[in-house]
């Protein structure tokens, strides 16, 4: 059986771009996988990273 994934795209093109970069600078290992991330995906990434910023 094969399951179906629905992406959510929801950014403007420039607006996806300048997110991608940050998250990017920070975390030059998502290189690869960070094009596969649909916008929910790309500002969770963001929103946890935030998050640990706060915790520290």
């Amino acid at each position: 059986m094969k399951t179906l994934r629905i992406k959510k795209y929801f950014l403007d093109v420039n607006d996806r771009e300048q997110l991608e970069k940050q998250v990017l600078d920070k975390h030059p290992e998502f290189n690869e996988s960070i094009l596969e991330w649909d916008d929910e995906e790309l500002l969770e990434r963001i929103n946890i990273d935030k998050e640990k910023k706060r915790l520290i």
